[in-house]
């Protein structure tokens, strides 16, 4: 296992990353690099004009420059790192576990996505999340037992630690289904993403008793819109998936395509999630 200091260390330079990966943090850092060259520029022409000598503007400059940076820059990205660090869920406890597939359940998912959505809504950073559906879970159960659908979940939720970032979450959120959240993650690159867990679940190797077990996921992703409820969200996110399903299994929809289909493909997806 890593040491504390060392994941600490990691966690701050992915913060950092992110920060400046970030929209309003690029803007942020460029106007502050931008008073901070101005008013260096201005101490220097003063203590020019006020006929102080070299080695003594110089040293008003430095420790006007010190000051400077200190606040509109080492200040302001403490104060968003923090609150970054406050913002992320707490480690799962025994209690919001799934003791099947060992992922968050899904009340412990739940509460990562609120708090997600709390950070998002405050920093205006891009939220994605998806819905992973294990298809024919109730096949498989009929045709090879319970204990072989047991192993084809097992199996979804191994392929999420081989394909999730750091900063992502997935977690167990009904029988056939996990929820996957995606931090700093616009709708297009969170679509990617689904579309990497997929393929590997489609691709892994999943056997029980001497026999493949054929396993695929249909997912459905959406981007979160600021302001918006938990509820909400999630209705839009299971109309993708529902899409997903309704367009034959196996494949990924993004929630803005789904809306866009023809009303007669939207009665045709109702009346099928009417006859589940």
């Amino acid at each position: 296992m890593k040491s504390a200091q060392g994941s600490g260390a990691g966690s701050a330079r992915k913060g950092l990353l992110s920060w400046l990966k970030d929209t309003q943090g690029d803007l942020l850092t460029g106007r502050s690099f931008a008073w901070l060259l101005l008013l260096t520029l201005a101490g220097a022409f003063l203590a020019s004009a006020a006929g102080a000598g070299v080695w003594l503007t110089a040293t008003l400059v430095a420790g006007l420059t010190a000051v400077l940076v200190h606040v509109l820059i080492i200040t302001p990205l403490a104060r968003d790192y923090e609150a970054h660090l406050k913002a992320k869920p707490r480690a799962a406890t025994p209690g919001s576990m799934d003791a099947l597939t060992r992922v968050p359940n899904q009340r412990g998912i739940t509460a990562s996505l609120l708090n997600a959505m709390s950070y998002a809504n405050r920093y205006s950073h891009p939220l994605s999340v998806a819905l992973v559906d294990l298809d024919l879970l109730t096949s498989i159960n009929r045709q090879m037992g319970r204990k072989a659908g047991d192993k084809a979940l097992q199996t979804v939720a191994a392929v999420f630690t081989d394909t999730l970032r750091m900063p992502d979450h997935a977690g167990r959120y009904g029988d056939e289904e996990f929820l996957v959240i995606l931090p700093n993650t616009t709708l297009k690159n969170a679509t990617g993403i689904a579309e990497r867990i997929r393929d590997g679940v489609e691709n892994a190797d999943c056997s029980f008793n001497g026999k493949k077990i054929p396993v695929t996921v249909s997912i459905g992703a959406s981007q979160f819109h600021k302001g918006e409820d938990l509820e909400r969200f999630l209705a839009r996110v299971d109309k993708a998936l529902a899409a997903a399903k309704v367009s034959g299994r196996n494949r990924v929809v993004a929630e803005r395509r789904a809306a866009a289909k023809g009303s007669n493909r939207g009665k045709a997806e109702r009346r099928t999630a009417a006859a589940r």
